[in-house]
């Protein structure tokens, strides 16, 4: 760019200095009138300024010949120029061809190559196929020799199951036989029962006990034993019996659940022995095992449930109907009901009777608030007393 700069100024300055100079010449020209060729002073002057404008032109050229290589090089070295370009251009042709023949072998190569991979790869699925046959044909080996094992234990067990099977048969006609003894036992109970006299009745409570946490198992399955003798004892003191006798009979099963409830206690817990059917005179009592948390239910103030009822003649219904439902949430909170009524309440008659008439005698709307009397535990039943408060 600067070349080109220099060759502007350097054409600005010469066409300026020679056109300055031809106009002076010109000038003169003119003015004396002269002649040149013998031609007429008019045309003289035109002559003057067309050999001043060539002077300009060559002046130009000589001076950029001069002071530019690449005006030198546009003037005088055009055809070595071409030859050079032509040169050139010759050689990068065959470069270019030289750069396909190499990039047609590449691409040639880059094939071979692929091809090699891909015939590569397929060896190493071939190689990959077989090892999974042969860790198939190991895994079905082992397979075999586990199966062998298996068939080998299962011949043993058919073995030890036959001999099983031989014990339970004996034990089996054993059951039987004293399935039969045990129904001709019931027979006669039938009789004693459509003959006898009930002690207890079904679901009736025989003795309940409080049992402390943190027992072992020896000292659980001791007092669930003891607990069963003073029932035991119980009942042959109502007969007037012999206490050396066994009257109280509960399933092994029943007995290990108890036990086992009582080991694992965290709190008191509850042991109710209940009838689990008639006790005839003369009969065996046949009892199951229950076992409750002995949790501390009421305190003593506590209210149970409230209610208000309309006094007058029909109190005594509301009153019944309203102890029905405490009696239903005491239960629902925790408290065990007597085995035989399912009551939970214990609301002396006397108590009751006189509730019942001072409602009678009120008028409006009454509240009544069943209120606990003393401290209540999950075992029962709960005192409870009734307050009764006139409602504006």
């Amino acid at each position: 760019m600067l070349v080109g700069i220099r060759i502007l100024i350097i054409i600005a300055i010469m066409g300026g200095l020679i056109a300055y100079m031809g106009d002076k010449l010109g000038t003169k020209v003119g003015k004396r009138r002269m002649s040149l060729f013998g031609l007429r002073p008019k045309h003289t002057s035109i002559i003057v300024t067309i050999v001043t404008g060539l002077l300009v032109a060559a002046a130009t050229v000589g001076v950029l010949t001069i002071t530019s290589d690449s005006v030198r090089t546009a003037l005088f070295g055009m055809d070595k120029l071409k030859a050079e370009m032509a040169d050139l251009s010759s050689a990068v042709e065959a470069k270019n061809k030289e750069l396909q023949e190499q990039q047609a072998k590449l691409n040639k190569s880059r094939a071979e190559l692929a091809s090699r991979t891909s015939e590569l790869e397929t060896v190493k699925s071939e190689v990959q196929a077989t090892q999974a046959e042969v860790e198939e044909a190991r895994a079905a080996r082992d397979s075999m020799g586990e199966e062998l094992v298996s068939i080998q234990q299962a011949y043993s067990e058919v073995n030890n199951q036959l001999a099983d099977l031989e014990v339970t048969k004996m034990n089996m006609e054993s059951h039987i036989a004293s399935l039969q003894v045990t129904q001709k036992q019931l027979e006669s109970g039938i009789t004693q029962l459509r003959e006898g006299t009930i002690l207890f009745r079904v679901n009736e409570l025989l003795a309940q006990a409080v049992v402390r946490p943190g027992l072992s198992a020896a000292d659980s399955q001791a007092t669930i034993t003891n607990i069963l003798n003073d029932t035991n004892g119980l009942i042959l003191r109502r007969l007037g019996l012999d206490e050396s006798k066994s009257v109280v009979f509960v399933s092994r099963t029943n007995i290990q659940e108890a036990t086992d409830a009582l080991a694992n206690a965290q709190v008191p817990m509850v042991v109710q022995v209940i009838a689990a059917g008639n006790v005839i005179v003369g009969e065996p009592a046949v009892a199951e095992i229950h076992v409750y948390p002995q949790n501390l239910i009421y305190k003593q103030g506590d209210i149970i449930d409230s209610t208000v009822i309309a006094a007058g003649g029909n109190a005594q219904f509301s009153l019944i109907n309203f102890l029905r439902e405490v009696n239903s949430k005491a239960k629902s909170e925790g408290i065990i009901p007597d085995s035989l009524s399912g009551d939970v309440g214990n609301l002396p008659a006397d108590e009751l009777f006189t509730a019942i008439k001072r409602i009678d005698s009120m008028s409006g709307n009454v509240k009544v608030d069943a209120v606990v009397s003393a401290d209540t535990y999950s075992s029962g039943p709960v005192p409870i007393h009734l307050r009764i408060t006139q409602v504006d």
